[in-house]
């Protein structure tokens, strides 16, 4: 008899989930069709016909609820893992009670009904999605699949929405291929456009491509996983095993610890970084700017500096005001240099790096004060330290920052600088016949000096430009080239082969030159495995390199030079977003290779190349040694 129940039960609750999935997917149709922009619908798919079926869509919601409340065999205790979705239903039920008290000529009683109606299926659904991540993370699905899906989903997602009328301006629909391009650059964090983000897309669209540029930058899994620690629901011992290996974090015990750091911190970085920015955008080039307007720029460019993203809503990017002739451009402000080029380098420093700082800090703190307390009974006081990890990234990059400066100096003339196509990272159709004498290569020693050292921070997969990347020489090319094919670091919004994998392949050198058995840094040992799969990675990331300016060669044959379509590649593959105006030209074909650059950059060659081959097994034996002749 209990055999039976239990059957009937489990087939109810199979029913139910086909039936809430069905009902999930009309919803988010039905505010797609209200909302999307859409306008010669038939009278079926009119508002009143949509209000209907939102309406159902709330019942069949409430229904499951209450129905597998009442199947439940513990009542109280899935009440208590499920509570917010019961004080939801309590609250949009109590709302549509005092719904009519509210009632004005402007917002009448039937109008308040279906903004809360809509209000209760955009907060269910978004529940749905976070009982989805939970699921998926404690399925036993490899992480890297995982992230590979993850993104996968992001960026079809974000191509549809993209592609609603509502998304762009009356008159200049966008076409799937430009959706694409556009949904991948903004979710793989970028910047790479075909379309200018603040011409051809309303603010409806821009604010899709700040969606994907935020949840791209730090993954989707992870906003999941923390909305269900926000809610009350826990990740299971595999679930946290798997979200550990994608923070990069061995601690899976303080997994709930290290996810909150990693979104309180990025949210309060990218306000503090609005709220320094809105100056520069509320002046404008000197006539006053809409406060509205200046609030949406300044968080836009907050976003996408941490996120190292690159995209910008003016068309020459930080280069803006330039071409109009401005007393002083936005690369002339202040906050351009130390507030965005500060974000870009704290985002691509990668969190475990900021969480070891910010502990680094707390306990020098903590340890200055016990010198206070020991300094009469004389006892030494430890002094805090970095991990080695952290000491590799932030020596590796402060160099980087240093020597891509001062090389790009030595290496750009000063005076007599080639003729550009076009100002700005992004030639458009509009700017193709404008012919400069040069401004990268007259700028004063000052300005020149700040320009450089802001490409150097940039290149490293940030992609926002101050100078025209179209003016610089053949030899500056092929060394931005070489910042964008390192990036930043691991577990950062960054892209690129990753500061710490550069740096392992200097000491790995150095040390069979010193002829040195171990491979040492920071007076520790570093481990063969690690060793093996940085000059994976490496490999596997100039195979990437060189194939993707291979396809390219071969689709753009005589539309760009060698060197443009290098760029234009290693642009892509460290997902940095710098252009020598190629972007602009890149056929269907070319922009569909860009579009998998972009994609495999941003997960890992090595990621996917690991969840393609998870079913490899380990031999239990191996072959007898023997040398080959090197060099």
């Amino acid at each position: 008899m209990a055999e039976t129940q239990d059957r009937s039960r489990r087939a109810i609750v199979l029913a139910l989930r086909m039936i809430l999935a069905a009902a999930g997917l009309s919803a988010v149709a039905a505010l797609v069709l209200e909302y999307g922009g859409f306008r010669a619908l038939p009278w079926w798919l009119g508002v009143p016909v949509l209000h209907t079926v939102q309406k159902a869509i709330v019942g069949v919601f409430v229904g499951d609820r209450l129905l597998r409340l009442a199947l439940a065999r513990r009542r109280l205790r899935y009440l208590r893992e499920n509570w917010i979705d019961y004080v939801l239903i309590v609250l949009a039920g109590t709302a549509m009670a005092f719904a009519p008290q509210f009632e004005t000529s402007v917002l009448p009683a039937a109008a308040i009904f279906v903004i809360i109606t809509q209000v209760y299926l955009l907060v269910a659904l978004i529940l749905r999605a976070v009982s989805i991540n939970l699921s998926l993370s404690g399925s036993g699905i490899r992480p890297s699949a995982l992230l590979i899906g993850s993104f996968g989903f992001l960026i079809l997602a974000g191509t549809g929405l993209l592609m609603l009328p509502a998304a762009t301006p009356d008159g200049r629909p966008i076409q799937f291929e430009d959706a694409l391009f556009t949904a991948t650059s903004a979710t793989c964090v970028t910047g790479l456009i075909v379309r200018d983000t603040g011409a051809d897309f309303t603010i409806f669209g821009q604010a899709v491509i700040l969606v994907l540029i935020q949840l791209g930058g730090l993954g989707i899994m992870l906003f999941g996983t923390m909305l269900a620690m926000l809610v009350g629901k826990g990740l299971s011992v595999r679930g946290s095993s798997a979200m550990g290996e994608m923070l990069a974090t061995q601690r899976v015990g303080e997994l709930s610890r290290v996810v909150l750091f990693v979104v309180l911190f990025t949210l309060a970085l990218e306000a503090a970084g609005a709220v320094l920015l809105y100056p520069m955008f509320a002046s404008g080039g000197g006539e006053p700017v809409a406060t509205a307007r200046a609030i949406w720029q300044s968080v836009f460019h907050s976003i996408s500096a941490f996120c190292n993203a690159g995209f910008s809503l003016f068309g020459a990017n930080m280069m803006h005001g330039v071409r109009e002739g401005w007393i002083s451009p936005l690369r002339d402000r202040w906050q351009t240099l130390y507030v965005m080029g500060t974000l870009i380098l704290l985002g691509g420093l990668g969190f475990p790096v900021l969480q070891d700082c910010v502990r680094y800090g707390r306990d020098a703190l903590r340890a200055a004060a016990r010198r206070f307390v020991a300094a009469a009974a004389r006892r030494p006081v430890p002094r805090p330290r970095l991990n080695l990890h952290s000491k590799i990234v932030l020596s590796t990059s402060a160099l980087l920052i240093v020597f891509g400066a001062v090389a790009l100096l030595l290496i750009e003339p000063r005076a007599g600088a080639r003729e550009a196509k076009a100002i700005g990272r992004n030639a458009f159709a509009a700017n193709l016949d404008v012919q400069r004498s040069g401004d990268w290569g007259n700028l004063p020693p000052a300005p020149r000096l700040r320009e450089a050292v802001f490409q150097s921070v940039s290149a490293r997969t940030a992609g926002f430009n101050t100078i025209d990347m179209a003016e610089l020489s053949d030899g500056g090319k092929f060394w931005m080239c070489g910042l964008m094919v390192v990036g930043g670091s691991p577990a950062s919004t960054a892209g690129g082969m990753k500061t710490v994998t550069f740096a392992l392949l200097l000491i790995v050198a150095f040390s069979v030159l010193m002829r040195r058995r171990d491979v040492e840094a920071y007076r520790r040992s570093l481990a063969a495995d690690i060793l093996r799969r940085a000059l994976t990675l490496a490999v596997l990331y100039v195979s990437l390199v060189c194939l993707v300016t291979l396809l390219l060669c071969v689709s753009m044959r005589g539309d760009a030079s060698f060197i443009d379509l290098l760029f234009e590649s290693c642009s892509a593959c460290g997902t940095v977003g710098l252009s020598a105006g190629v972007t602009s030209h890149l056929n269907t074909f070319a922009k569909y290779v860009i579009v998998g650059a972009m994609f495999i950059g941003r997960i890992g060659p090595l990621t996917l190349l690991l969840a393609l081959t998870s079913k490899r097994r380990h031999v239990p034996y191996a072959y007898p040694q023997e040398t080959v002749l090197i060099g």
